[in-house]
């Protein structure tokens, strides 16, 4: 996920632009939780890592998560 805005890297099929982000809405995300609350924790963890590096380097952070709890 850290290659969101540099899509010659061929790393994810789903790009944006540098500077912009990228927001994953998890629906339902209560049952998510309920049901699988390891993947809902690493789903977490990731978007805050992937930002954490960009934001380490000076740039904007990457993924936003959008979800109802």
């Amino acid at each position: 996920m850290s290659y969101l805005d540099d899509p010659d890297s061929g790393m994810t099929s789903i790009n944006c632009d540098k500077g912009d982000f990228l927001v994953l809405e998890l629906t339902d995300a209560k049952d998510f939780k309920a049901r699988c609350p390891e993947q809902f924790d690493a789903i977490v963890e990731c978007a805050a890592f992937v930002n954490f590096r960009n934001l380490d380097v000076g740039e904007n952070p990457l993924l936003m998560l959008s979800f109802y709890m």
